[in-house]
C-alpha cells in the first residue's frame, strides 16, 4: 500500500486528477478540489495517500496532510459513503467546515454536496458526530470540535436546551470559543 507520495506535479486535471512523477514513474492521484487548488504544475508536491483496491482497479486518493486522510477514512467507513462520495464531501467544503457541520448536526450544509441527500447526510451525522479526531484545526489554531463542545457546555450551564443550542450553532461559523460563544448567544436572542 502506498501511504505517502512526493514528487513533481506533471499534469493537473480540473476534474480532480493529478499526475505526480517520482522515481521516473507517474502516479495518477484523485484529489479533493481543496487539495487540488494547493498544487501547481511543475512544482514539488507531497501528498498523504489512501490506496483503494478493488477487484478491477487500484486508485490512489491524495490529501494535503494526514488529518485530511484520516477524515476521508472516517467518512468512507459510513454505510453508503464510498470513496468517490467521500472525496466529493471533502471537495464541497473545507475539512473544518465539514467537521463543524457534522458536529453541529447541520444536515442541510452536508446535503448541498452533489450526490448526498438529506438521509445520507443524517446517517453521516448519526455515525460520526462526536467521533471525529480533534486534529482538524481551524485557521485560528483552535480545534473546531473542542470549540463546539465548549460552547454547548457553556450554553447548557446558562439554562439553554440542547435543541435550542443545536439550532443556534447551525447558524454560526466555526471560530475560536469566544467568537462562537458570542455569535451563538446572538443567534439565540
Amino acid at each position: 500500500m502506498i501511504g505517502w507520495l512526493s514528487g513533481t506535479v506533471r499534469e493537473l486535471d480540473p476534474a480532480g486528477l493529478v499526475i505526480v512523477e517520482t522515481g521516473g514513474i507517474g502516479y495518477e492521484v484523485a484529489l479533493s478540489l481543496q487539495t487540488l487548488c494547493k498544487l501547481k504544475q511543475g512544482e514539488k508536491a507531497e501528498l498523504s495517500i489512501h490506496t483503494y483496491v478493488r477487484e478491477d482497479q487500484i486508485t490512489l486518493f491524495g490529501f494535503a496532510n494526514g488529518a485530511e486522510r484520516t477524515l476521508f477514512r472516517k467518512l468512507t467507513s459510513v454505510s453508503g459513503i464510498g470513496a468517490r462520495m467521500g472525496l466529493n464531501l471533502m471537495s464541497g467544503m473545507s475539512t473544518e467546515e465539514l467537521v463543524c457541520a457534522i458536529e453541529n448536526a447541520d444536515d442541510i450544509a452536508i446535503a448541498r454536496t452533489p450526490g448526498i441527500g438529506k438521509k445520507t447526510a443524517q446517517r453521516l451525522i448519526l455515525e460520526l458526530q462526536g467521533k471525529l479526531d480533534a486534529g482538524v484545526v481551524t485557521a485560528s489554531g483552535s480545534t473546531v470540535s473542542n470549540s463546539n463542545a465548549d460552547v454547548r457546555s457553556a450554553l447548557a450551564n446558562l439554562g439553554y436546551k440542547p435543541a435550542q443550542i443545536d439550532a443556534a450553532l447551525k447558524r454560526v461559523e466555526p471560530a475560536d470559543f469566544e467568537t462562537m460563544f458570542r455569535n451563538t448567544l446572538k443567534a439565540l436572542a
